[in-house]
């Protein structure tokens, strides 16, 4: 009988020091209003561009309409104040030493360097705790963050954002 208690003890107490906060929030489509149909803009402007030449200046005008049709989507106000753990990809915006401690965050790594940009409801602005950056041999793997996300409309250089994460813990997807 002591055995299974140690060992239920045990089992409890590696349950409670576990490393991983908690979260509320662990998909990047709860960041887009749930009444907002995305793929049917998305799939309208591929129909759109695929009969046009690529690099064309009405190729970059069809982008930039989608980019702008995307916008009117809005954001899901519901999720501001909640616990998020969100994989995805980063673009650097400010270097602390060998680390990234703040960064635009992105659901897909071709969305933060290609045209078009992810839309501001899928961009999220992140401020490491301290400690808490990515490396930066580690900045262009799939990276994890947990926080709490606010609906903050944030300007950067490399891109706009429409929510924020301050003190955020980042981790970098252990590579195979």
């Amino acid at each position: 009988m002591i055995k299974k208690f140690s060992l239920l003890l045990l089992i409890l107490l590696f349950w409670a020091c576990s490393s991983e906060p908690s979260f509320d929030i662990d998909d990047w489509s709860k960041l887009i209003d749930p009444n907002f149909n995305q793929q049917k803009i998305v799939s309208f402007y591929k129909e759109k561009v695929s009969h046009v030449k690529e690099g064309t200046p009405q190729e970059i005008a069809i982008y930039a309409q989608m980019q702008e049709a995307l916008k009117q989507g809005g954001n899901n106000k519901a999720i501001d104040g909640k616990r998020v753990k969100l994989s995805g990809y980063i673009v650097p915006i400010d270097i602390d030493g060998e680390s990234v401690s703040t960064f635009l965050f992105f659901p897909n790594q071709a969305a933060c360097i290609h045209v078009p940009a992810s839309p501001e409801n899928q961009t999220i602005f992140v401020t490491a705790k301290k400690g808490e950056g990515i490396m930066m041999e580690d900045a262009y793997e799939n990276i994890i963050v947990y926080g709490t996300i606010k609906l903050h409309h944030t300007e950067a250089a490399n891109g706009t954002a429409s929510f924020i994460i301050d003190d955020a813990i980042c981790k970098a997807v252990p590579r195979l």
